[in-house]
């Protein structure tokens, strides 16, 4: 507010000591709208910069709840240990079978039937994590899919047996 002040005592008793005084009241101008301009801008950063700030200390809050509903300890007992540290091991085992692709989805394996070729097979269940070749005369391709899905340690296994290209027979994990 000073500053647009100072410019109209400017424009007031300066510009007449100018010989070309059209052109300094039109830059005078111009300078003028440019503050105004300014003004706005800072005041809606500042405006923005509170909506934030609040935001921060809301999310803060909800940190500082959570912290105190239930921290994570791990138990002192040896034997509770074991078990801590076991059950958080097949939990992150299942949680990296669900992400290694679609067959990890029961209803992916509803869709599987016979007849279906290799590619639809990996289109619907992703790439095998196996690929084999099998002994049995009516069966020429084994494609497995191997992980823990229900977090209890014991690897579940899902196989479709093909049979020139298209599947002859198969076994959902589920």
């Amino acid at each position: 507010m000073k500053v647009l002040l100072f410019i109209l005592a400017l424009k007031l008793f300066v510009a007449p000591l100018f010989a070309e005084r059209g052109s300094v009241d039109q830059k005078l101008d111009l300078i003028i709208e440019k503050l105004g301009g300014l003004e706005n801008r800072v005041s809606s950063l500042e405006k923005s910069n509170q909506s934030v700030k609040s935001e921060i200390k809301q999310v803060e809050k909800k940190i500082q709840v959570k912290n105190n509903e239930s921290p994570l300890a791990v138990p002192t007992d040896p034997k509770k240990k074991t078990s801590f540290f076991s059950n958080l091991r097949n939990q992150l085992n299942s949680e990296e079978a669900k992400a290694s692709g679609p067959w990890a989805n029961k209803e992916n394996w509803s869709n599987v039937r016979k007849n279906l070729t290799r590619y639809e097979i990996r289109t619907t269940l992703g790439d095998p994590h196996e690929v084999k070749t099998s002994l049995d005369p009516r069966i020429g391709q084994v494609y497995s899919y191997t992980g823990d899905l229900d977090a209890d340690g014991v690897k579940e296994e899902g196989v479709v047996n093909f049979y020139r290209d298209r599947v002859v027979s198969f076994r959902s994990p589920f």
